[in-house]
């Protein structure tokens, strides 16, 4: 369903929001999900979380912050406020409340120098990877879903406190190897980095799991009714990810 029909559905079923006290509503830079253009917050699943909001009754405020930041400060069980796009797990969902699934992801793509393809030809499997030499980078503090787990038992790996864009470059600069990428957010990393896709290489494995489902995160600060009306807009604009 696209953004411009969710905006005016959201306002056919609610009307504009009372002028109450807005609900801070955090995002972070993450092209093209949610980020700031020239100070403005746009994004297509910020966007989404707008139809939401307007649906639920709730006026907002948007403003970006850093992962990390979010997380520090969702921790506090007074914490009053909501943030996009966030993958829950069972550490998360003990600290704050998430939302019915607004969104999900495709599946990861292997990101590598394209001078290492001839080394990877033959991969069709994660776990071939995984067992190789080849050096793996990943964001610190980013879930990557069901393998997670596979992840952390991965010797030659880099958590890397650093925005997926420095990922890429230290991929790039052969510091690592390869990375985990979303595939939707590629060409902005490109664009931003101001690089030639051919110095890169994308690779889909098969048995890559689903991409995985978007929430919004909320501090457990937030009222009841704010977190029922927020589930009960999201079944309104038929938000039923795959």
């Amino acid at each position: 369903m696209s953004t411009r029909l969710l905006l005016f559905l959201a306002l056919l079923l609610v009307g504009t929001p009372c002028a109450a006290q807005a609900l801070r509503v955090f995002y972070i830079e993450k092209p093209p999900y949610y980020h700031s253009v020239e100070g403005e917050p746009t994004g297509f699943l910020l966007e989404r979380s707008r139809a939401i909001f307007a649906a639920a009754g709730i006026a907002v405020q948007f403003e970006s912050r850093p992962a990390k930041r979010i997380l520090m400060e969702v921790a506090d069980p007074q914490a009053s406020f909501c943030s996009i796009g966030w993958f829950k797990t069972a550490e998360r969902a003990q600290l704050a409340w998430f939302s019915q699934p607004i969104h999900r992801d495709e599946p990861m793509q292997v990101l590598t120098r394209s001078t290492l393809q001839g080394q990877l030809r033959e991969v069709r499997q994660i776990e071939q990877l995984l067992n190789s030499p080849l050096r793996l980078g990943l964001v610190d503090g980013f879930s990557y879903g069901a393998i997670d787990q596979r992840l952390a038992q991965q010797p030659a790996r880099q958590r890397i406190t650093a925005p997926p864009l420095q990922i890429v470059m230290m991929l790039l600069n052969e510091r690592i190897d390869y990375t985990l990428v979303d595939s939707r957010e590629l060409p902005y990393l490109i664009g931003e980095a101001d690089l030639s896709l051919g110095r890169l290489s994308q690779l889909s494995l098969a048995d890559m799991p689903p991409g995985q489902l978007r929430y919004l995160m909320c501090g457990k600060g937030v009222e009841k009714n704010q977190r029922a009306a927020i589930n009960r807009a999201i079944q309104q604009l038929e938000l039923k990810p795959d």
